[in-house]
């Protein structure tokens, strides 16, 4: 049979395009959240994360752009359970549909604690839990500093505790969400906000009083674990839940398992601390009075003594034995004295032995004198002697000190001869024997 219309035939092109609107265009298919289990996960080098959410029926492609995964709290890994939220985008030349993920989460406490696990392994590799930076509480503050929400039962019990045990204690509240998505913000904000100087805080205590599993986990979050660690101003981390502790219980200085527990770590009882002082009052004056009452018996000891019961005995001794010491000293003196002039009378015997030995040596020395100017060459000189010296300068002792033709100098008392050796004769003055050498 004849249909009455001509039915239209879409090419691959037009169906996937009429898809693609229908899906992408449709609100239910805008904002849709996902049950699955992470497979077959990518990290790009981009930024971007590729994987797949698949159950036990079917899979369904996913994309985690860098632009929205920059927020995520926690790592992605293979096999984890979560529920993703996106819109659905149609890739045409393909032909396939994927989830365009722009936030996601884990689903169920067991993934919940993986991602805390890992993150907890993450800063203890830092240091972040390390024990030997933990700060030791001040003894006795002046102005307590809190961070939990101002209509919660944890700010009650801390105001109530710390004013019970300290009424002179100044309060200062930082409020903030202490659940939520934005819970992790108000408490960094919190902190820091009591760190700034002016506020003058001395000890801080930030948490809340209980809960389930999932409302502690702002207290798990890696913001508000680094600004418990970043803290200038010691913190303590009460978090009301006694099975498990959040991370914010290993970075601050102390932990406490309740709100109330906290105020009675920070803040001690007055009470027992004027106690105290008073204890520590009536025992000073306990070992004062005993040290007085020595010191009294050590003073009448003292007067009892001769130097005070009998003075002029005392001076009366003392001045017999300087005026012994006198005598003694003027005694010494006047021998001393003696001893010095007998010396002195011995000295003209020691002048006259003294001239005696000076004309001695006189006239040795003259003895001398007379030897050496006897030997003196200038002397034998001028007798008719003369000293002769070849060109070097040396005195000629021998004939055999020169040759024939060689120059001398004859030195005699009124000047030098330079001579030349025509001859040479051995044998003396007068001798026959001569000796001609030719040159």
């Amino acid at each position: 049979m004849e249909n009455d219309f001509e039915q239209h035939v879409y090419t691959v092109s037009e169906l996937t395009r009429e898809i693609k609107g229908v899906l992408e265009l449709n609100p239910a298919f805008t904002g849709i959240w996902v049950r699955g289990e992470v497979y077959n996960l990518t990290y790009h080098s981009s930024g971007h994360i590729y994987f797949t959410l698949k159950d036990d029926n079917a899979l369904v492609q996913a994309t985690f752009f860098r632009y929205a995964n920059k927020g995520l709290k926690f790592k992605l890994e293979e096999g984890m359970s979560v529920i993703a939220l996106g819109g659905i985008t149609v890739f045409e030349k393909r032909g396939s549909y994927q989830l365009n993920v722009t936030a996601i989460r884990l689903e169920g406490i067991g993934e919940l604690q993986k991602m805390i696990e890992q993150l907890k392994k993450k800063l203890a590799a830092e240091g972040i839990f390390d024990p030997s930076r933990k700060r030791d509480l001040p003894f006795l503050p002046r102005r307590l500093g809190i961070v939990t929400s101002p209509t919660g039962a944890a700010l009650r019990d801390i105001i109530k505790v710390a004013l019970r045990r300290f009424p002179n204690l100044e309060i200062v509240l930082a409020p903030a969400k202490v659940q939520g998505d934005d819970a992790a913000a108000t408490i960094v904000r919190g902190i820091e906000e009591l760190n700034r100087p002016e506020h003058a805080i001395d000890i801080i205590i930030a948490g809340r009083g209980g809960g389930s599993f999932e409302d502690l986990m702002p207290f798990n979050e890696e913001p508000v674990v680094m600004a418990f660690f970043n803290s200038r101003v010691p913190i303590i981390s009460a978090v009301g839940h006694q099975i498990d502790h959040p991370l914010s219980d290993d970075a601050a200085d102390a932990f406490a398992p309740t709100p109330s527990a906290a105020a009675e770590i920070a803040i001690p009882v007055k009470q027992d601390l004027v106690d105290e002082i008073n204890y520590y009052l009536a025992r000073t004056d306990t070992a004062l009075s005993g040290y007085f009452r020595h010191l009294k018996l050590q003073l009448q000891g003292v007067t009892t003594r001769r130097i005070f019961t009998e003075p002029m005995d005392i001076v009366t001794r003392y001045t017999m034995l300087l005026a012994d010491t006198e005598n003694r000293i003027l005694s010494a003196m006047k021998d001393m004295v003696a001893e010095r002039r007998k010396s002195l009378l011995t000295i003209p015997n020691i002048m006259m032995i003294m001239r005696s030995c000076l004309q001695k040596k006189t006239h040795q020395f003259h003895m001398a004198l007379q030897a050496m100017e006897k030997l003196s060459p200038l002397n034998v000189m001028q007798r008719g002697y003369s000293i002769t010296r070849d060109s070097n300068g040396s005195i000629l002792k021998s004939v055999d000190d020169t040759a024939q033709g060689k120059s001398l100098l004859v030195q005699i008392i009124d000047g030098t001869l330079y001579c030349s050796v025509d001859s040479i004769q051995k044998g003396g003055i007068g001798g026959k024997e001569a000796k001609k050498r030719k040159p």
